[in-house]
């Protein structure tokens, strides 16, 4: 399946171990954003990902794409400009200190853009999926009339959309947020959710142990509500020993499946939402049995907490062989 991911590459400033950010002398220069982290993810995971944004002609743009097009993601479809590249600080947190992601993303080539800039009929050529996230339609409001009539676009090809939600409190309003989400979701088919985007465009205060019980009520309703196929959630919760439990949920027009509960150390679960994203993309493309593909993504973002960063270039049979009963830590020579 041809797979395309429209969003904004960023990039990524983080301190090194887990020091706060005012601690820092050096901060790693990596590349992210959750379109970014999908694509890489997806191309590892073996699908066909190509990429549409509108991008910083500098150096630090084209480092952007190059890492891309390293990860095996086709970039053709990306516009340049000379506007700035998008920023996001990064500090990993420890036992009770939370990460904590700082945005530098005002006058970005995305958020200059005119959604006169990209033609739909040249970006969808060939493709059978389309994949963007909350920020994209939150960058500002020519980006959402791009999502809007790229969806559109989607909707008279038969190419088949997929949301991931990726609230983002610092861009938008929820009230905003939600009425914009409001106008997509019809012509969206399939949307992927983490518990922090359900509980913060709710603006809810849920006890752990009601969490997910809470974000499969949320989820009912919007399946009751909109034209979905399918929609997905993971909820994630970690105790003060960095020790988290993740698990998932995926509702279907045939039935509602809930994967194991899957336990890690956590090392960071920076873009462990991404991640189940994009392995679930993956697993449906693959059409496996719905219970396989809400165990594998749930799985997908375990897996990916345990890395530092971002970025997970973990492959479907890395991926799927945790999931074997006989499963057990080992050393790989």
């Amino acid at each position: 399946m041809n797979i395309l991911c429209f969003g904004e590459p960023l990039i990524r400033l983080a301190t090194t171990g887990y020091e706060r950010l005012e601690d820092a002398h050096i901060l790693e220069v990596t590349y992210g954003g959750g379109e970014t982290v999908v694509a890489a993810s997806l191309a590892s995971q073996g699908e066909n990902v190509a990429f549409a944004s509108k991008v910083s002609a500098n150096r630090l743009g084209t480092n952007s794409l190059m890492m891309l097009a390293r990860c095996g993601v086709d970039t053709s479809r990306v516009l340049r400009s000379n506007e700035r590249m998008g920023l996001y600080y990064s500090e990993r947190g420890r036992s009770i200190r939370p990460s904590i992601v700082t945005y530098d993303r005002s006058g970005t080539a995305m958020a200059m853009a005119s959604h006169t800039d990209f033609d739909w009929d040249q970006m969808l050529n060939g493709v059978d999926l389309l994949f963007f996230s909350g920020v994209t339609p939150a960058i500002s409001e020519e980006m959402y009339e791009a999502c809007k009539e790229g969806l559109y676009a989607c909707r008279g090809r038969g190419i088949h959309v997929v949301c991931d939600l990726n609230y983002r409190s610092t861009m938008l309003e929820p009230s905003v947020a939600f009425e914009r989400m409001h106008q997509l979701l019809p012509n969206i088919d399939e949307l992927i959710a983490s518990e922090d985007d359900i509980l913060s465009i709710s603006s809810a205060n849920i006890s752990k142990n009601e969490m997910f019980d809470y974000c499969l009520t949320k989820f009912r309703g919007l399946f009751l509500d909109y034209p979905l196929r399918s929609a997905c959630f993971i909820v994630r919760q970690s105790d003060r020993y960095d020790f988290g439990s993740f698990r998932g949920a995926l509702l279907t027009q045939n039935g509602e499946y809930f994967s194991k509960t899957q336990r890690a150390a956590i090392t960071d679960l920076s873009s462990s939402g991404s991640i189940f994203a994009a392995s679930m993309v993956h697993a449906q493309c693959c059409k496996w049995d719905p219970q396989f593909c809400i165990d594998y993504a749930t799985m997908a973002s375990a897996y990916k907490a345990t890395l530092a960063g971002d970025l997970c270039f973990a492959t479907e049979t890395e991926l799927a062989s945790l999931l074997a009963d006989t499963a057990q830590p080992s050393i790989r020579q």
